[in-house]
């Protein structure tokens, strides 16, 4: 159990007696109530219960008293939350959960030009706050974008490669050739990786995943802005869990491996291991990981022929063909 449930469990009267809206909660709770509803942009939790669990662009339920938002980790994810609860909820009791190690402790600076930001609990290495508004945010930006090889690349923020093209994906660009045929992405990010396949064979169809709402939103964005939507179906996935069963020719991925503040590998490792069933005989799968991460020890035994073809600055790039 997330240890934010810890500390939260201490109001459960106050939390019981009211109907609650939870902002990006990690998992379900009992204190998730039957009457109460959730915005996450996490498929996996989606998916679970789409009618309590629902998409950031859904429309938030008529009458909202309280709200409970969990501590994001990534930048200026906290700012687009709290724009969300000032369209829509600017009158409602907002308490903000989050961990120690998460930065929760740097809220009240964060806030104080425009909200007031009381204690209300700490424990198990968590803090509960309240938030009274005082005055309105100041204008955020809730797009960032930057230009890689004359296209725009657009971003919400807390995505993979928000700001920059990052350093995997650029080694991974480095050895990667035109890819023709039908294409699989797993996390798409901002649609750097995305935008760069389509680019490089004119013919070919690419499906790509991500299992952050934010960042489904932001490549669709990256390839609309770019003319090349036309030949991409972006889906918001739990890993594969939404993707109609097909085979394709060639799997690419700059692997995930964090959830907030923590590893977690188990996605990747499900596409890996799976990678065989969605592949052609003679496909191949492209991957690019840091040197820890042995992914290559994931795949069906057997099933392939793998080459690392890279190794450079803490990463290697591989490629592994499918046997017939």
């Amino acid at each position: 159990m997330h240890p934010c449930w810890q500390i939260l469990e201490r109001h459960r009267d106050s939390l019981d007696a009211t109907s609650v809206l939870w902002l990006d909660p990690p998992q379900s709770h009992s204190l998730i109530k039957t009457g109460d509803h959730c915005i996450t942009p996490n498929r996996a939790n989606h998916r679970q219960n789409p009618a309590q669990w629902l998409a950031p662009d859904a429309d938030w339920p008529a009458t909202v008293d309280h709200l409970v938002l969990f501590y994001p980790k990534a930048k200026g994810r906290l700012e687009w939350w709290l724009r969300q609860v000032q369209q829509q909820a600017a009158g409602a009791t907002l308490w903000i959960v989050g961990e120690n190690l998460g930065g929760i402790k740097s809220l009240p600076k964060r806030v104080s030009p425009w909200a007031r930001c009381d204690k209300l609990d700490s424990a198990r290495h968590c803090g509960l706050f309240e938030v009274r508004q005082e005055n309105a945010l100041p204008a955020g930006q809730d797009w960032l974008s930057f230009n890689w090889n004359d296209h725009t690349i657009h971003a919400l923020p807390g995505v993979f490669s928000q700001n920059r093209l990052d350093t995997g994906t650029a080694v991974l660009l480095g050895q990667l050739p035109a890819l023709s045929g039908e294409l699989l992405e797993l996390g798409c990010g901002s649609g750097v990786l995305s935008l760069a396949l389509l680019n490089g064979d004119q013919q070919n169809h690419l499906t790509t995943v991500d299992i952050d709402w934010l960042a489904t939103t932001s490549t669709q964005r990256t390839l609309t802005d770019a003319g090349m939507a036309d030949r991409a179906e972006v889906i918001w996935s739990d890993g594969l869990s939404e993707v109609p069963v097909q085979r394709y020719d060639h799997l690419i991925t700059n692997p995930p491996f964090h959830t907030g503040i923590r590893t977690h590998y188990e996605p990747s490792e499900r596409f890996f291991a799976a990678s065989h069933d969605w592949l052609k005989p003679g496909g191949s799968l492209w991957w690019v990981a840091n040197d820890f991460l042995d992914y290559q020890a994931v795949l069906q035994k057997g099933a392939f022929e793998v080459q690392q073809l890279a190794h450079e600055r803490g990463f290697r790039v591989y490629r592994a063909v499918r046997k017939g």
